[in-house]
């Protein structure tokens, strides 16, 4: 019988059979809320994707900071130059104050070599923010709205570039002979003002507002090249209830092959940004290889979840479980806890929590779980040191 079944071989999840450990890697930047305080900074998380890159899932103040704790001053100066692209959840200062330095940084790294603007993907209040901030400083960066990153916006677009992707004419009108190539994205966006989206169509009312997909042809085909160079399957933003324009996100890796020729599906992580449990979060977690929740409250405080629009870590759980998703990370804790969070371990099978600095290997997520008793263990000794020298102060005032 096996007394920890989430270590039976044959639950393991088929994307991780036979993994690299060069493959990817979460490392937790920051996993506090609101404001940093000694153990835990504000929201940050870098995929790490070794010799593909990386990707920063939110850049809360200090991200810069806690990139050269971890992987040191010149570390940290590879990571950043790597950077594939910054997705940002939502507006909340906790999630982006970190992101101008970032993105400057990045630009004066590569400024002697030739290099593409980072691609930012965030809500589009955000756009204006970094605007005005590039009046200041050059940022180097292209921007798209995570609205235009939804499944049915990419769906949508997807459908209307093939539909729209055939051959022109660039024939003179006075010569019986016609000259056939492919549109150029500006063509394309012409030829679909004149049809699907032309003056007075039904579909006219959204897809041609400003800022709509349409205008973000180029930043559109950026998103699904920086996605391949990664290794990359999918970027999917989703909407989740915090605030307005908040959303969590879906990474998928692209297949790959093992040695004898098998095909083999790609890992799923999934950051759910801050928000209530609800059914986009669910659905967006379906069989998640990772998912990554916020748990910003302990269990007996739903009313204060409720009000604040966060999670409990129960009800964190429970999402993750009802997704049918592999492994549980909680994140997003309330500065109230400031190095473990109360919780039951009963629900704790698959789940570990985060911790600032702690890197999360794929090749590991079958142990996973082992770590939370010696995680607790640890910070119960240590908070029993500090309580004591407290004492030990107390006494000698």
């Amino acid at each position: 019988m096996v007394e920890e079944p989430w270590l039976d071989e044959n639950t393991l999840p088929s994307c991780l059979e036979n993994i690299s450990r060069e493959d990817m890697e979460i490392v937790f930047l920051g996993t506090g809320s609101s404001q940093p305080s000694k153990y835990r900074n504000v929201s940050s998380i870098h995929i790490n994707l070794f010799s593909k890159g990386g990707l920063l899932l939110d850049c809360g103040e200090g991200t810069l900071g806690q990139l050269k704790r971890r992987y040191g001053v010149d570390g940290a100066d590879d990571a950043v130059r790597g950077l594939r692209c910054i997705w940002i959840s939502h507006i909340h200062a906790d999630h982006h104050t970190g992101l101008a330095r970032i993105l400057a940084l990045r630009h004066e790294l590569l400024k002697e070599e030739p290099h593409e603007p980072i691609l930012v993907v965030g809500p589009r209040q955000l756009k204006r923010y970094l605007d005005a901030y590039q009046r200041l400083e050059d940022l180097n960066m292209m921007f798209l709205d995570c609205q235009h990153t939804t499944k049915e916006s990419l769906d949508a677009f997807k459908s209307i570039i093939e539909s729209s992707n055939d051959l022109i004419s660039i024939g003179d009108p006075k010569s019986s002979k016609d000259i056939w190539k492919k549109p150029t994205d500006g063509q394309m966006a012409q030829k679909i003002d004149s049809t699907l989206f032309a003056r007075g169509s039904r579909m006219q009312s959204y897809w041609q507002k400003p800022g709509s997909p349409i205008d973000n042809i180029t930043e559109i085909k950026s998103l699904k090249k920086i996605l391949g160079d990664a290794g990359l399957e999918a970027l999917i933003s989703f909407p989740v209830v915090h605030c307005p324009q908040a959303f969590g996100v879906v990474l998928k890796a692209a297949e790959r092959t093992n040695s004898v020729g098998k095909s083999i599906p790609g890992w799923k992580v999934v950051y759910s940004g801050d928000t209530r449990p609800c059914e986009a979060s669910i659905e967006a977690s379906r069989d998640a290889t990772i998912l990554i929740h916020e748990a910003t409250f302990e269990e007996g405080m739903v009313e204060e979840a409720v009000a604040k629009n966060h999670s409990t870590t129960e009800e964190a759980i429970e999402v993750g479980n009802a997704a049918g998703a592999y492994r549980i990370i909680l994140t997003h804790f309330s500065q109230r806890y400031p190095k473990i969070p109360v919780f039951d371990e009963t629900h704790m099978h698959n789940t570990c929590i985060a911790f600032d600095m702690m890197s999360v290997n794929v090749a590991d997520l079958p142990v996973l779980p082992r770590v939370l008793p010696y995680l607790k263990m640890l910070f119960r000794n240590e908070m029993a040191l500090e309580e004591s020298d407290d004492v030990q102060e107390s006494m000698l005032v």
